[in-house]
């Protein structure tokens, strides 16, 4: 098993797709992990839910942050897995067909 095959066999705009869809995926895990380790307080400039003199997290935003993450993951994974089915090709000739005999 090579990966030159598979690679052969898919496109530039797919590979390029995924790699978009996988920095944007990491980017967001980033995010949920800043909204866990830091407090409300003390979150960065550009995450948004800063919140000055608070303690608290904020845990709802890292859920969704990551939920977001892996949907962003999967698509990339699909954008590199997905493979089309050839198309079956039909008889041109009618005479192998049921209808076409007589």
């Amino acid at each position: 098993m090579t990966s030159t095959n598979s690679s052969a066999e898919r496109s530039a705009g797919r590979t390029i797709l995924a790699v978009i869809l996988a920095v944007i995926a990491l980017v967001f895990i980033a995010v949920a992990i800043i909204y866990i380790a830091e407090p409300a307080s003390s979150l960065p400039s550009f995450v948004p839910g800063r919140v000055a003199g608070s303690t608290g997290h904020h845990p709802l935003r890292a859920v969704g942050s990551f939920v977001i993450g892996i949907v962003f993951a999967v698509g990339a994974w699909f954008a590199l897995a997905y493979k089309p089915r050839p198309l079956a090709a039909t008889p041109n000739n009618h005479e192998n067909s049921p209808a076409g005999r007589s």
